[in-house]
């Protein structure tokens, strides 16, 4: 069986930024330049002021960088409506419904970055759904920890492609937001899994 290891950007930055960078240097992701720009431009510095922590994926054979995900924690409003009965009654034990806005306000876990590195040679890629689970599982410890149950993520609308692979791994629509990003309009649909 393949083993991975998992690095916090924090540990890495106990070595000095230089080992940070190197670490991150031959790191691509040639579908989305976002994943490459968030891991090179924004990553060491969004670790330091504890905005969110990146973990990054090595082979624990090869020492390869395979990917990387990005965890923080941040409020999210659930509406009701979007909600299934069931839904609900787990989303209550967090948060009650505000009868004004019809929305559930609560604390929950972001995987706010996820990406894998395309430079590795096709027999040693890291699957999404490896990546995604190793993600899951830094999750659970937090859970373990601190408690909390929510994680939620955010992609592009419109990309049917990663909306069935969120779907495919027990994450559910739940709404969506708009933003203004370099001038732009974009819109980002958010969706959630209860961690188990």
């Amino acid at each position: 069986m393949r083993q991975y290891k998992v690095i916090s950007m924090e540990d890495l930055l106990s070595g000095g930024e230089a080992v940070a960078r190197e670490a991150v240097g031959d790191f691509s992701c040639k579908f989305n330049p976002e994943i490459d720009e968030y891991l090179k431009d924004r990553a060491i510095d969004f670790t330091r002021k504890s905005m969110t922590v990146t973990h990054l994926v090595f082979d624990g054979d090869t020492g390869l960088c395979l990917g990387y995900f990005a965890l923080t924690h941040k409020p999210v409003a659930f509406q009701a409506e979007s909600l299934s009965g069931t839904q609900r009654k787990r989303i209550e034990r967090f948060a009650k419904v505000n009868p004004e806005t019809g929305a559930y306000t609560v604390s929950a876990f972001l995987i706010a970055q996820i990406g894998k590195n395309y430079l590795v040679q096709d027999g040693n890629l890291l699957s999404g759904v490896e990546l995604l689970d190793l993600a899951k599982y830094e999750l659970l410890a937090a859970k373990q920890k601190i408690g909390g149950q929510i994680v939620f993520v955010e992609m592009e609308h419109g990309n049917d492609f990663l909306a069935k692979f969120y779907r495919e791994n027990g994450f559910a629509l739940f709404g969506s937001r708009d933003e203004i990003e370099y001038g732009k309009p974009i819109t980002y649909d958010q969706l959630f899994l209860f961690l188990k």
